[in-house]
């Protein structure tokens, strides 16, 4: 049976970088830093993962989704 590889971008805020590479470090998840965004404060990630390894990638998408919502809410109280 073949491997599927899936290849995707993630936008990652550098505030959450050091635990973002926990999780993909932690899963073995291929990366590689594609870009980035001084003025916003972001790196984008390419990352290629199989199919058992999706529950690692969940993972990392909630970490920036999480950073998201509480950056929104730090907006309101402003």
């Amino acid at each position: 049976m073949q491997t599927v590889i899936t290849k995707r971008e993630l936008q990652v805020p550098v505030d959450v970088l050091i635990r973002l590479a926990d999780v993909l470090l932690e899963k073995d998840i291929t990366n590689s830093i594609t870009g980035t965004d001084e003025e916003d404060g972001y790196i984008t990630i390419e990352v290629e993962y199989e199919k058992e390894q999706r529950e690692a990638i969940h993972e990392a998408e909630d970490i920036i989704s999480d950073y998201h919502e509480n950056d929104e809410e730090d907006e309101d109280e402003d």
